[in-house]
């Protein structure tokens, strides 16, 4: 898809559909939407530096265990120093994505992979629907 703000709507129907369709809870569902949401928007953002002629490829493998996501970019590669280093507090207005997205994902993975930077983002799913099931 295109490096390009206006297809996160697409994106974030996409992943409200898909939670749906595997019957998590709308708080998750709107956890997760955010999650990717903000990871889509900070490749756009920091790897092509808003740049909005480029591709993103975006993948989602999904069971009834897990949701994995898979964000592929050919932009500038991350920082890992500097990937959650801000402080979260109350006056900072930037820096707090990184912060949502490993605190709603099971698992975060940025590598540099032959066809460019890679996020993998992992949601388990078998805890949030036995919590559903018990509702």
């Amino acid at each position: 898809m295109p490096s390009d703000p206006r297809f996160l709507p697409v994106v974030r129907a996409a992943i409200d559909g898909l939670s749906c369709t595997y019957g998590l809870s709308k708080e998750d569902s709107i956890g997760i939407t955010l999650a990717i949401d903000e990871a889509m928007a900070n490749v756009i953002r920091h790897a092509y530096k808003s740049c909005y002629e480029h591709t993103i490829q975006f993948d989602c493998v999904a069971n009834d265990q897990q949701m994995e996501f898979t964000f592929l970019d050919q932009g500038e590669p991350p920082d890992p120093a500097r990937i959650c280093a801000q402080q979260m507090d109350d006056i900072a207005l930037s820096g707090r994505g990184t912060h949502l997205i490993r605190a709603v994902m099971d698992e975060v993975s940025y590598d540099r992979v032959p066809g460019g930077n890679q996020l993998r983002l992992i949601k388990r799913l078998h805890d949030t629907k036995a919590l559903a099931d018990k509702d």
